[in-house]
């Protein structure tokens, strides 16, 4: 694989892991999302029009903390070098996996943890790693936003059908973000198959994709241009 690919797939599973963190809480935390905001954000309006106080709050705990760690990772990433993977976004991601190590541990004692608590630290991490992701720059990806991912994918498959003079270009892009939603998809079934009974398991699994996430980029892309 060549390093461009390497960063590509990295990418790609940065999908995954925001998919696996985003139904975690909307499974677990009062069916609130934490990385999707246009979904939260509706939730919001729906819970303020309904007077459902509980609801209201959960969803603007989860819009504040996504805005602090947007916040954080802009400072972060903000000034980095222009490389095919910054060394500030693999610092960025660390944090991230730090914020998520807490709330897997806080998780074992949500009975005595306010459920406001791990909403923010889940949705810090979610706005932490979609401004790392978008510092990549690769197709106009976010790997927490899919509206526009989506749109854009339709987008280039409508110009390569409509229009002749696009027929030829490359695909890779198209491929990479119609693979960024079908990963974001499969986190989502997998906590919606594993959380009723492997809960505590699953809240792992996205600090373990961040982990591998960055040794593999310390690895193989590591000063690349």
């Amino acid at each position: 694989m060549t390093a461009a690919a390497y960063r590509n797939t990295l990418l790609s599973l940065l999908c995954l892991t925001a998919g696996i963190v985003d139904v975690i809480g909307y499974l677990s935390l009062g069916h609130v999302f934490t990385a999707n905001m246009t979904g939260n954000i509706v939730l919001l309006g729906l819970a303020i029009g309904k007077s459902l106080q509980v609801t209201v709050f959960n969803s603007l705990t989860a819009l504040i903390g996504f805005i602090c760690g947007v916040i954080i990772s802009t400072l972060m990433v903000g000034k980095a070098e222009n490389t095919l993977w910054p060394s500030a976004v693999t610092k960025a991601l660390a944090l991230e996996a730090f914020i998520l190590f807490v709330f897997a541990c806080l998780s074992f004692y949500s009975s005595f943890v306010p459920v406001y608590i791990l909403i923010i630290l889940l949705s810090i991490s979610m706005g932490i790693q979609t401004i790392a992701a978008k510092k990549l720059g690769i197709a106009g990806i976010s790997s927490t936003v899919l509206t526009g991912t989506l749109a854009s994918l339709l987008e280039d498959l409508s110009g390569r059908l409509f229009f002749k003079k696009q027929k030829k270009t490359f695909l890779r892009d198209a491929v990479l973000r119609a693979l960024a939603i079908i990963l974001y998809c499969v986190g989502a079934i997998i906590v919606a198959l594993a959380e009723p009974d492997f809960y505590y398991i699953i809240i792992w699994v996205p600090i373990v994709l961040i982990f591998g996430i960055m040794m593999t980029a310390k690895l193989k892309l590591s000063g690349e241009k």
